[in-house]
C-alpha cells in the first residue's frame, strides 16, 4: 500500500476551504451587477481563475480586494 506524500505547507482538510465564487455569485455576495464583476476582472482589479473554460474568484482574493479598499477606522 501507498503512502500519499503531501508538501508541509498543503492543508487537505475540506472544511478550511471555501467554496470559489463565480462572477455571478459574487456580484451577489457584493451586491453590485455581474457585468460590474466582470468588467473589475478586465481590468485586473480582482484576480480571477480559469477553471475548466469559466472565471472563479477565490474568497481570499475578494477579502483582499474588500480589505484594500476599507475606508474609515477599525
Amino acid at each position: 500500500m501507498t503512502s500519499l506524500r503531501v508538501a508541509p505547507d498543503v492543508r487537505l482538510a475540506a472544511e478550511d476551504r471555501r467554496p470559489m465564487f463565480s462572477p455571478k455569485t459574487l456580484a451577489a455576495y457584493l451586491a453590485v451587477s455581474e457585468r460590474k464583476v466582470r468588467q473589475m476582472i478586465a481590468d485586473r482589479e480582482i484576480v480571477s481563475y480559469r477553471v475548466a473554460g469559466q472565471r472563479r474568484i477565490k474568497p481570499e482574493d475578494v477579502d483582499a480586494y474588500l480589505a484594500a479598499r476599507r475606508e474609515g477606522r477599525a
